[in-house]
């Protein structure tokens, strides 16, 4: 047990607190991917501009978590989420001003400020979740919580394309009768509107976390877990396999998240919701099954393999001249990308469990460096994006596959390390 928890905590409070921040961020996430065309009109970007949206996002992870994980490690998890939360609340609220003086660079600012809020929620939460209560049911707890990230994310284009419409004045009907300037005013809004609502929550979620018990879990006198044949643990972060696979796997894997997310909204917009749908549904069923004992090692494998054979029968099966039309009509082969939302349900929670555990005094650098890899998911998706567009649709699936085939490699030797008391 890494846990100074006792019998006396409050397990359904504790979750309630960290599956909303969980919810908050995946919602937010993937809203900047629903609103990227607004963007664009609202900051009159360039196509390489509005890449770079993305890029300030992901990079945010990249250059915020060691420092952040350095802090957390002294301020504590609670003080770290609550960092976290208040500079969320901030980075939405910047959007605001952002937004009403088209201003690249303060967009820019507001997308770095809440990246930097996301980074240190990301650094503190998930090992606060995989490493309270029980150490071997870390990936079924991590795999629970992180499925109301998926429900955010499941949530986002929903909300973008109707809730926040009707907010800001838009409907379907109404592009024809504004005029230019009207109909900027009302982008505007589009955008403004959202993240002052997610900026209020934010700061309400930071007030909660403020003012609750969350348990406290030190890890400064735990040594990690050494190997059979050696005296005594490593001493250096890049000496321990499962962390530095770990972070490779998963900067592959965001990237192909991310790769595929954009892909289907390219080509429909109603189909990206069921992507994220089925992610939420496969965590929930990944949770169950984690917590009655299937070996993640064995799950990330199936999932690894699935993906890879549902990208090649789209390959063989798609129809590039068959997409989105004025009618609506898309190209059917499309349910089948959808369908490896699915696959990405489990691969966070049981990668990421499986790279912390065990690392006692070192899991903040250890949880830290995993998290540096979210930044794969602006370097992937900017080389994909480009290989499909210069090139062909052969050029630029590789890519995913490579990725799935390293979770493949993951599950099978990438996270071995034979630690004595190995759960894994």
């Amino acid at each position: 047990m890494y846990s100074n928890s006792s019998n006396s905590i409050n397990y359904t409070k504790v979750f309630l607190v960290l599956s909303t921040l969980f919810f908050m961020w995946g919602l937010i996430t993937v809203l900047n991917i629903a609103l990227i065309d607004e963007l664009r009109d609202v900051f009159k970007l360039s196509y390489e501009e509005s890449l770079s949206v993305n890029l300030a996002l992901y990079s945010t992870y990249f250059v915020v978590a060691l420092p952040a994980g350095a802090i957390i490690n002294k301020v504590g998890f609670r003080k770290g989420i609550i960092i976290g939360s208040g500079l969320a609340s901030l980075g939405c609220f910047l959007f605001y001003p952002a937004a009403g003086s088209h201003s690249f660079y303060k967009l820019i600012l507001a997308l770095f400020v809440l990246g930097s809020g996301f980074t240190f929620l990301q650094v503190a939460s998930n090992p606060y979740v995989a490493l309270l209560g029980m150490r071997g049911k870390g990936a079924a707890k991590l795999s629970f919580v992180q499925a109301f990230n998926s429900m955010g994310a499941f949530l986002a284009p929903i909300l973008a394309g109707g809730l926040f419409l009707s907010i800001a004045g838009i409907r379907p009907d109404s592009f024809s009768t504004m005029s230019p300037d009207e109909l900027m005013h009302h982008k505007i809004l589009f955008v403004q509107v959202p993240y002052i609502l997610f900026g209020s929550i934010w700061f309400l979620l930071m007030l909660i976390v403020l003012l609750s018990e969350l348990p406290k879990i030190s890890l400064q006198d735990q040594q990690p877990l050494i190997r059979n044949n050696e005296a005594e643990p490593r001493k250096f972060i890049v000496q321990y396999p499962q962390v530095i696979n770990g972070a490779l796997t998963l900067f592959l894997y965001v990237g192909a998240e991310v790769s595929l997310a954009y892909y289907i909204s390219m080509k429909s917009d109603e189909l990206i919701s069921y992507y994220w749908g089925l992610a939420l549904l496969g965590r929930f069923i990944g949770a169950g099954l984690l917590f009655v004992a299937t070996s993640p090692r064995k799950l990330m494998k199936f999932s690894g393999s699935l993906a890879i054979f549902l990208l090649v029968l789209y390959l063989i099966v798609n129809n590039d001249d068959h997409y989105l039309t004025a009618e609506g009509t898309y190209d059917p082969a499309l349910y089948i990308l959808v369908f490896v939302g699915l696959c990405n349900s489990i691969v966070w929670p049981t990668v990421f469990t499986m790279g912390i555990d065990g690392m006692g005094k070192y899991s903040m650098k250890a949880s830290s460096v995993l998290v540096m890899s979210v930044f794969g998911g602006a370097v992937v998706p900017f080389i994909f994006i480009n290989l499909l567009t210069e090139y062909s649709i052969i050029s630029a699936f590789p890519i995913l596959i490579i990725a799935y085939a390293f979770l493949i490699w993951f599950g099978s030797k990438g996270s071995v390390y034979e630690k004595k008391n190995n759960f894994y």
